[in-house]
């Protein structure tokens, strides 16, 4: 998979925007991805629990 933007909506209205994702799975419970650390300047491993999420957009 190619490195894409990724933006999550969460069910509080807080947005968060990850990038250089790669690896994405989205399952009923959990979305999970690798992306790069733009603060830290770490790659990471993210994952959340679909029950906060309202929603989430990846770059085309």
């Amino acid at each position: 998979m190619k490195e894409k933007d990724l933006i999550i909506w969460l069910v509080n209205g807080n947005t968060m925007k990850f990038e250089k994702v790669t690896n994405l799975e989205n399952t009923d419970s959990e979305l999970t991805f690798d992306y790069f650390g733009v603060s830290t300047q770490v790659p990471r491993k993210a994952v959340f629990n679909q029950i906060n999420i309202a929603g989430f957009a990846l770059e085309a």
